[in-house]
């Protein structure tokens, strides 16, 4: 069964709380709920940002391929129906800038494992190395929960990076968590950047995979290992 957020948690709700300094200028960020408006933007950001610069995606070339990239969309929007993606916002509320999305959702150990199939053969490269990695560890022994957050890609706008703001919505998974009584997250970081970014989070390595190794297994990314060495599953108990 696919998780569905409880009405007894309000939505929305900001999750997390900080402030940078940027171009010599303190900004509070909030890290919140995606509302109905900001999907559009949110996905857009994704698009530019996401399809540009995460390795697999990077490297395999996915914008010229427009059905991989339209099955990338696909997910992104349907996993944001579940009401558990956040944005990361100027903390104002007149016009806030959106500045970083994750796209989140929650796996149950009752939910019908279903075949990954798909006709694409860019996309079966790049969901069948996420999955492989994610296959690695059952996270729900590894951490004794029945159910665990996880992500389908998280971004900082361009204009924005170099000011932990991605570690900071990283943190902000612990307070939302605890609300709906999810004791553990769970992610693949497919880049060296992301990986070091999660473990200032306070991730830790449960399973790493070389691209190398993800090639022999038909997974293939002409040049990723200049940008980085293996895919990663990372995880982070929530006490």
């Amino acid at each position: 069964m696919v998780f569905v957020r409880p009405s007894d948690v309000p939505f929305p709700q900001v999750w997390w709380r900080f402030t940078v300094v940027r171009n010599g200028v303190s900004i509070p960020l909030r890290v919140q709920d995606i509302t109905e408006d900001q999907v559009e933007p949110a996905i857009q950001m994704l698009m530019e940002n996401f399809t540009r610069d995460e390795p697999p995606c990077k490297y395999i070339e996915i914008n010229k391929h427009p059905t991989a990239v339209a099955e990338l969309v696909k997910l992104w929007s349907d996993t944001i129906k579940h009401k558990m993606s956040v944005v990361c916002v100027e903390d104002k509320e007149d016009h806030p800038q959106m500045v970083g999305v994750n796209v989140l959702t929650v796996i149950c150990k009752e939910d019908k494992e279903e075949p990954f199939h798909t006709e694409d053969p860019v996309w079966a490269q790049l969901f069948g190395a996420v999955e492989l990695v994610s296959n690695s560890v059952d996270v729900f022994s590894h951490y004794g929960v029945d159910k665990y957050l996880t992500a389908y890609g998280l971004v900082v706008a361009k204009g924005w990076r170099g000011l932990k703001i991605g570690a900071e919505i990283l943190r902000a998974r612990v307070p939302l968590c605890k609300a709906f009584g999810i004791k553990a997250t769970v992610t693949v970081f497919t880049a060296a950047a992301s990986q070091a970014v999660a473990t200032k989070a306070g991730f830790e390595d449960l399973h790493e995979t070389t691209y190398e190794e993800l090639a022999k297994k038909g997974c293939v990314f002409p040049g990723i290992e200049r940008d980085t060495k293996s895919s990663k599953l990372m995880g982070l108990a929530i006490d």
